[in-house]
């Protein structure tokens, strides 16, 4: 098999992260990189044995050397980027958000439908093992039909680098990191009908950017209720530790938000080891 030559566009954490991944394809992928700095993507080049590097993104995306592009760079860009590759006719991955605003995601949906190329999204929570065994009890109708899905993901976190830059970004944390659990909120209920977002008032010295401290509700179209409670700046005492919970008209499930352990309470009760059991 002819190996895929992938070029990320970009050379920052999540490129390393999405490197060191690729890397134990083994032999099924190339990695090129591309950078506005050539000694940054030569760098990362080394770093990860890949096959090439480029000083713009522009000559990266025309090279004919590349199969695929995987947008990596700030949000403020992904659009202007992906139209590039589009225009190259390449393939393309796009990191989550994919884009800043509704506006953008019109104008790259409009793109790529015009195109015909492949375009997909960087969202690793469509494979979560919780995700899996979720699906499997609802479909089975363990707990009966869903009324209310309660996920909770609150705790402190303080962006660096360019995500502490408003344009740059385009958001806060329900675009930068709030996005999976909307992801996981609607794989488990469904398309949503109706969306209430709701942001606590700053008290004292404490003003925290739009969407970093949000709850929303959602009425999803299958008729159950969902909440998601997000939030950057709550403290947690549990390291991180929070429980969510899907409520049914035959029983639960409570689980362990990022997926530790879930439990399972209705017409059979049962407790799952996502990833493991």
């Amino acid at each position: 098999m002819t190996p895929l030559r992938i070029c990320f566009l970009g050379c920052g954490a999540i490129t390393r992260l999405h490197s060191r991944v690729a890397r134990t394809l083994g032999g099924r992928v190339r990695l090129l990189y591309a950078s506005r700095s050539l000694d940054k993507a030569q760098a990362y080049q080394k770093r990860f044995h890949g096959v090439g590097a480029f000083g713009s993104y522009a000559e990266a995306c025309a090279s004919p050397e590349i199969d695929a592009v995987f947008v990596c760079t700030p949000h403020a860009y992904h659009l202007e980027h992906a139209q590039l590759a589009i225009a190259h006719r390449k393939p393309l991955l796009i990191e989550k958000p994919v884009t800043r605003s509704l506006d953008e995601l019109s104008t790259l949906e409009g793109a790529v439908r015009e195109s015909g190329l492949p375009c997909m999204v960087a969202e690793n929570y469509y494979f979560k093992p919780l995700l899996r065994v979720l699906r499997s009890h609802l479909t089975r109708g363990d707990i009966g039909d869903p009324l209310f899905i309660e996920l909770n993901k609150a705790g402190t976190s303080r962006p660096t680098g360019w995500r502490r830059d408003p344009t740059l970004m385009g958001g806060g944390a329900l675009l930068e990191g709030g996005v999976h659990w909307m992801n996981l909120l609607l794989e488990v209920g469904g398309p949503a009908r109706a969306v209430i977002a709701a942001q606590p008032e700053a008290h004292g010295e404490h003003h925290a950017p739009v969407e970093d401290n949000l709850q929303l509700l959602i009425k999803f179209e299958s008729g159950a209720v969902g909440k998601l409670l997000h939030s950057w700046n709550t403290r947690s005492r549990l390291g991180g530790l929070q429980v969510s919970r899907i409520y049914g008209t035959h029983g639960n499930i409570a689980f362990e938000s990022n997926g530790l352990w879930a439990l399972v309470l209705g017409r059979r009760k049962r407790l799952r080891i996502p990833g493991v059991f």
